[in-house]
């Protein structure tokens, strides 16, 4: 019984070592990354932005080995996404605001429609009732436009500045870049230069050994043969 009962204890020990943590989370990775995530929370968002443009960037610039042809075509398709991505939003934007605005032309056409309709059915009016009246209808269609006609040249102008903006950006991150790819360009011809010297070299070497072993090899030859002793 007692055997049984130790037995049980170590099984359960050892259930116990493999499901409890190798060491405490205070002592672990996970809280330096807990923590640099906070740190991280403080940073205003634009500065964060920036900073994952900024490692992003030198990411793609990493392997000294990668063809400067490459990742310039790389960036390019990327910017060439993210252009269409603008134009596609721009033109859904405009689309919305068109239809909303054709939407309110018709309620509003309606509603005056109907005004008229209802106008016209009733009897008695006097001239000047009905003067009024339409001259009341022609205000606010006046009015109507007029707000519309605002509201599109806002959105335009908004459009415009949005356009201006992203502009603006590419033409920042392109600039970024290209100056980041001279000086990686410079790094992939040093280390392709390195490495041709490196292979000039062990080629270099390698030729030399092969003529040190034939003087080696012409030495041997050279020397008279020394008979064998008979027995």
């Amino acid at each position: 019984m007692a055997g049984a009962l130790l037995q049980f204890a170590g099984l359960a020990s050892a259930e116990a070592q493999q499901s409890a943590p190798i060491v405490d989370d205070k002592y672990s990775l996970k809280a330096d990354r807990e923590a640099m995530d906070k740190l991280r929370e403080n940073i205003p968002a634009e500065k964060r932005a920036e900073n994952d443009e900024k490692a992003f960037m030198d990411q793609m610039m990493t392997d000294i080995t990668k063809n400067p042809s490459e990742v310039r075509s790389k960036f390019s398709s990327i910017m060439s996404k993210k252009r269409d991505a603008f134009s596609k939003d721009m033109t859904k934007t405009r689309e919305a605001f068109t239809k909303k605005q054709s939407e309110e032309r018709n309620q509003f056409t309606t509603g005056q429609t109907k005004s008229r309709e209802t106008f016209a059915k009733e009897k008695g009016h006097t001239s000047q009732e009905r003067t009024d009246f339409y001259s009341k209808l022609d205000a606010e269609r006046k009015e109507f436009y007029s707000k519309q006609k605002e509201s599109r040249d806002s959105f335009e102008d908004e459009t415009k500045t949005k356009r201006k903006d992203f502009d603006d950006y590419v033409r920042g991150k392109t600039d970024e870049f290209n100056q980041k790819h001279r000086e990686f360009t410079q790094r992939y011809h040093d280390n392709k230069k390195n490495l041709e010297l490196q292979k000039k070299q062990a080629a270099e070497k390698k030729r030399n050994l092969e003529k040190d072993l034939d003087k080696e090899y012409e030495a041997i030859k050279a020397k008279p043969a020394t008979p064998l002793g008979t027995e």
